[in-house]
């Protein structure tokens, strides 16, 4: 296949944009907008109902009959489709009530440094009630042998609901189960014993292949276990960032970029051995025999990865242009990314909010739509073909980038400022000797070749090695890993309209316009993204991180101060996860003071998951204690000796702009039997006059110590998250606070806050507030005003959830 024939296929003629040539585009379009009125929470159910309503009205006053009845359609198919999830995900009281006993079978294991998550499908418990969609499992323990997909087996598990941490930007975690079907979360009791010891086919090869990876350094696993067999979670922390940073994220994702270079890479090669002979060039019809060669290696790959979602949408995209191709059809390669978005949304509808699927169709048509086509002529020499072939990478990767950018900042949190160049290097390096490496590795594995298995993955391991030494430099290089706000729905919008009026001049030869328009948008764009939001009164945010402490105070000035980031050991999402979340979602990137109170997990366990997630620490409070100084984490802070170390005693005051700190305990050097009682008690007062009282984990050992002279307070965390240890009835009436909060994980097993507690200060008439109800912000003017944060109305799943348990 020629040059010219080959960019027959992808191009548009001239590069014009004529919407008579993608007959696809508004029945797409209109079956996409019907099921995001009914599928998604972007508007409430009244305001979509409406606008359907009026949509409707408007298509039949125009005449669009046909497009009038695929709305419709769309929204009783997206609706019918809720119902359907409702049904999987509902469970009766039984499942929810103390150890449940139960079979399932195993659809995927995941194994971390401090658990093993299973992915069942069907379980059923046994007195014959079952669930039709999904649970998850949690083991934490040993086990010796451990289950792998395809077995089924019996455990007795203890079983709750999906839940939201409720903060301002919290990831919606009730929602992603529900749209994969997942109805319960579990951990086990006991042991996991397999009924069924015969592993399927497929999982013994998926298990060669990870022999075969065993030989590469421990990073290099991680990388390409990611790429051949959708296991991301072995990619560690620290390269995860690095990837997010540089923009090169979606290299780790099988998506459409790896199924279409599998299937590039055997297309060629079918295509050199077919062309090897004059008889098979003139009697076999080379053509289709090398395109459906392509796609059954692309079929083949995604499936040794398991068929994630991505790979599945990539190969329904990909078929699609090879039936077309086979067909003989002249559609413009946009209809065929159309066809395949409708056939995806028709099949899944709940794929309507996926923003993996937006981010490859929209990367994806951007390229399409304005992409640099390769030239027809008969290069003259290599290093012509070499700038074309560089020419047309770049403009790729800044179409792409450009295209996707309010996506990736909205997801991964950071602006990929040297996305380019890290692009330029990696996207050629994984596309043309990790991956194709790593498949030939793949396939010497499947068919018993371990020598040669191993050795390859050893070579493309150095590859994805190379690279990543290459992203971490470059995150490392300054504003490499530049954090940013989340942007507002509406100015993503604006962003996106004003790409688009760039593309229409771009079309129409008014290249420098363009430019500008672009340079001005990304201008703009870049610095909402960077700008920080400021209040105009002391806020106090007292955030839900489940059974773990963490808060902050945002004072005028951009001032903003950090109290505790727990998080378990080895955890990729915590409560320092969180916390960074959700200031970036308050407009907030940096942080000025982060207190770390006391040494235990519940506490800093999560303070590096913060610091790596902002653009900045300014200093680290700590007591001074031996048990502080000896923690390993703090250690880890102080070797890097990138933040500034304060430890603070007894009896030290700061003084900052708007606020003093006075330190009430512990006296430097302190070392308790009990931990608890090393902490930082702090007591803050603000300029307008208001105190609050920020105590740690202290027992009434120490709250007697305190009782010498304490000055009541406006507002105070309750002591070791409401622990009947804590709280005695002379310290809170000493403290007189108005407000007292728990902050405790929903049906924690401590029965934190503790009953005798409450009363004690209902007593003083104290208003109680517990964060396992959501976060609370607390604000500080004349008169102090709180409330607790929600996420808002009821979304349509919880209807579908409401209406289906019922019936």
């Amino acid at each position: 296949m020629d040059v010219k024939t080959v960019y027959d296929l992808i191009k548009m003629e001239g590069n014009v944009f004529d919407v008579r040539r993608l007959p696809l585009l508004w029945p797409v379009v209109v079956w996409a907008v019907g099921l995001a009125l009914v599928r998604t929470d972007l508007f409430a159910p009244m305001i979509a109902a409406i606008t359907l309503s009026a949509l409707l009205v408007l298509l039949l006053v125009l005449r669009k009959k046909t497009l009038a009845a695929i709305l419709l359609v769309a929204a009783l198919w997206g609706g019918a489709d809720l119902l359907i999830d409702a049904r999987h995900v509902a469970v009766g009281e039984p499942w929810l009530s103390g150890n449940v006993h139960f079979s399932a079978s195993v659809e995927k294991v995941e194994k971390t440094g401090i658990s093993t998550r299973l992915l069942l499908d069907s379980p059923v418990r046994d007195d014959g009630q079952s669930i039709s969609g999904k649970v998850l499992l949690y083991s934490y323990g040993k086990q010796e042998t451990m289950p792998v997909a395809g077995q089924r087996i019996e455990a007795t598990a203890r079983w709750r609901l999906p839940r939201n941490y409720r903060n301002p930007g919290s990831f919606n975690y009730k929602a992603w189960c529900f749209d994969q079907q997942i109805a319960l979360i579990g951990s086990v009791r006991g042991e996991i014993s397999t009924v069924d010891a015969n592993i399927p086919w497929l999982e013994v090869a998926r298990q060669r292949i990870r022999t075969a990876i065993s030989f590469a350094d421990k990073d290099e696993q991680g990388v390409l276990s990611a790429l051949l067999l959708a296991e991301r979670y072995r990619v560690s922390e620290a390269v995860n960032r690095a990837f997010s940073a540089t923009g090169t994220a979606h290299l780790l994702a099988i998506s459409g970029m790896h199924v279409g270079m599998a299937a590039a890479w055997m297309f060629a090669l079918l295509w050199w051995l077919l062309t090897r002979r004059e008889a098979w060039i003139v009697n076999l019809p080379i053509r289709s025999i090398a395109l459906s060669g392509g796609f059954v290696a692309a079929f083949a790959y995604a499936m040794m990865a398991g068929w994630p979602v991505p790979a599945i949408r990539a190969a329904v995209m990909l078929a699609a242009a090879v039936l077309a191709w086979q067909l003989s059809t002249r559609h413009e390669p946009i209809n065929i990314l159309l066809a395949a978005l409708g056939l995806i949304l028709l099949v899944d509808p709940a794929a309507i909010a996926s923003l993996s699927l937006w981010l490859s169709f929209v990367a994806t048509a951007a390229l399409l739509l304005w992409g640099v086509h390769a030239s027809t002529a008969v290069e003259s020499s290599w290093s012509d073909r070499l700038r074309r072939s560089l020419r047309l990478l770049l403009w790729s990767s800044l179409l792409a980038m450009l295209a996707t950018l309010p996506m990736v900042v909205t997801t991964f949190g950071s602006l990929p400022v040297y996305g380019l160049p890290a692009n330029l290097v990696l996207v050629p390096l994984f596309g043309m000797f990790v991956l194709p490496v790593a498949l030939l590795g793949e396939l010497a594995a499947l068919i018993g070749f371990e020598s040669l298995a191993s050795l390859l993955m050893q070579a493309s391991g150095w590859g994805a090695g190379f690279g990543v030494k290459i992203i971490t430099a470059i995150s490392e290089l300054p504003a490499g890993s530049l954090k940013t706000v989340v942007p507002q729905l509406w100015l993503s919008l604006l962003y996106g309209v004003g790409l688009t009026i760039a593309g229409v001049l771009w079309w129409q030869k008014k290249r420098v316009l363009s430019a500008v328009v672009v340079s001005l948008l990304l201008a703009a764009y870049l610095t909402a993204l960077l700008h920080e939001s400021d209040v105009n009164q002391p806020t106090w945010v007292v955030w839900d991180v489940g059974q773990g402490a963490s808060s902050t105070l945002l004072l005028p000035g951009k001032q903003v101060m950090v109290i505790d980031a727990p998080g378990r050991a080895g955890s990729r999402f915590n409560g320092g996860t969180t916390v960074a979340e959700g200031l970036r979602a308050m407009g907030v990137t940096h942080v000025d003071r982060l207190v770390l109170s006391h040494a235990q997990s519940d506490h800093l366990g999560g303070a590096l998951s913060l610091i790596d997630r902002l653009n900045g620490v300014g200093e680290v409070w700590l007591p001074d204690v031996p048990s502080a100084r000896q923690h390993r984490l703090v250690r880890r802070i102080v070797e890097q000796g990138k933040i500034p170390i304060r430890w603070l005693a007894l009896a030290d005051r700061i003084e900052g702009d708007g606020y003093a700190v006075e330190v009430l305990w512990p006296p430097r050097g302190f070392t308790p039997k009990n931990r608890n009682n090393s902490s930082l008690v702090l007591r803050v007062t603000l300029a307008g006059g208001k105190s609050l009282l920020l105590p740690g984990d202290i027992e009434q050992e120490v709250e007697h110590e305190l009782l010498q002279g304490p000055e009541p307070v406006d507002l105070m965390l309750m002591p070791h998250h409401g622990s009947r240890s804590s709280s005695s009835a002379a310290f809170v009436q000493a403290l007189q606070p108005d407000m007292a909060i728990a902050q405790t994980g929903v049906g924690n097993r401590y029965g934190f806050p503790d009953a005798r507690v409450l009363s004690r200060y209902r007593e003083i008439g104290a208003e109680i507030a517990n964060t396992a109800d959501g976060a609370v912000l607390v604000g500080f003017s004349e008169t102090m005003q709180w409330q607790q944060w929600g996420f808002g109305g009821e979304s349509r799943r919880e209807m579908a959830l409401e209406w289906w348990q019922k019936q």
